[in-house]
């Protein structure tokens, strides 16, 4: 109809000023990539108490240190959000602490029994208004806990726990002054050749690499910490064993891995790398970087938005190597 009227073209032509007007509203008038950030706050606002758990995320994403212990930033809970997996493993915790604290010398013949009835406990509420708890976490503890007294029993033989989810702290020196290092640790036992240190782990406990490398610092940190006596109610002594229990209620529901290497060397190694780690950051020159080794950065980041990670990220400039 409009090339019978002879008017072929002219919506378009007509229009053509309004559409380059749309297509400009999206069009920046140059391309300025974002650099990484790098911030450097005065050493008086830096921190200078950490836990064993954040030092490694210190090591392996500075700026998220910096966001929340500079910035004093915190992630908000979504607005009627579902557990995770990070209440599930609180409450898989809860249940053993209650459990080996009611139990530190003898275990009952009901063990399993009891600790189930623990775990009751600790799941709450979420037992029946959660059915995906009910039908998914519930089986899974289930086969934590015969798994669990089963260990409990044979280790009962020559080791004996000592304390579960104590404080600890250890003061360290740096330029700027004092560095108060402080630790939650899950359980120490105590047996004929020194002290034993556990970490629960619900998810996947860090490898030997990592632990080497000292980028999963916790458990020679805690080391360090026992062999200084800076753990409430445990007297100082030599740590024979660190190791890891994975608690997965999977195939199989949990299992017992050993930190390799000696752990005097590993602690003395923690304790060194992270006084290097303090000096580093006692220098008001040293800047609070967002994942500089990408293949250490951490699984998880509050702060990945803050600090615009998929801009800078995506030319391939992650950081430093």
């Amino acid at each position: 109809m409009l090339r019978a009227l002879g008017l072929d073209g002219r919506i378009e032509l007509a229009g053509e000023p309004w559409l380059a007007w749309a297509r400009g509203l999206d069009e920046p008038d140059a391309v300025r990539p974002v650099a990484p950030p790098e911030p450097r706050p005065p050493v008086s606002a830096r921190p200078r108490k950490l836990s064993v758990t954040k030092i490694e995320k210190w090591m392996r994403d500075p700026y998220a240190i910096y966001a929340e212990h500079v910035l004093r930033l915190r992630k908000l809970d979504p607005i009627a959000a579902d557990p995770g997996a990070a209440d599930r493993g609180q409450f898989i915790h809860a249940a053993l602490d209650a459990f080996v604290k009611a139990y530190p010398s003898q275990l009952p013949d009901d063990a399993p029994h009891r600790l189930l009835a623990m775990g009751r406990e600790s799941f709450g509420p979420l037992l029946h208004s959660h059915p995906d708890v009910w039908a998914f976490w519930w089986p899974r503890f289930e086969r934590i806990a015969e798994w669990f007294v089963g260990l409990e029993r044979d280790r009962r033989r020559t080791l004996k726990p000592l304390a579960t989810e104590v404080s600890g702290e250890l003061t360290l020196s740096g330029p700027a002054g004092p560095f108060l290092l402080t630790a939650k640790a899950d359980r120490i036992d105590s047996g004929g050749e020194g002290l034993v240190l556990i970490d629960y782990k619900t998810g996947t406990p860090p490898s030997t690499r990592e632990i080497e490398l000292g980028f999963a610092p916790q458990l020679p940190l805690e080391a360090a910490m026992a062999e200084a006596g800076g753990f409430a109610g445990v007297a100082k002594n030599r740590v024979a064993e660190l190791a890891f229990w994975r608690l997965s209620g999977g195939d199989p529901p949990g299992e017992e891995k050993a930190v390799k290497g000696d752990p005097a060397t590993l602690a003395a190694e923690a304790r060194a790398g992270l006084e290097e780690l303090i000096r580093h950051f006692d220098d008001p020159a040293t800047p609070y970087r967002s994942c500089p080794r990408p293949a250490m950065a951490p699984r998880y980041t509050d702060y990945a938005h803050l600090a615009r990670v998929q801009e800078w990220s995506a030319g391939g400039d992650g950081g430093e190597g």
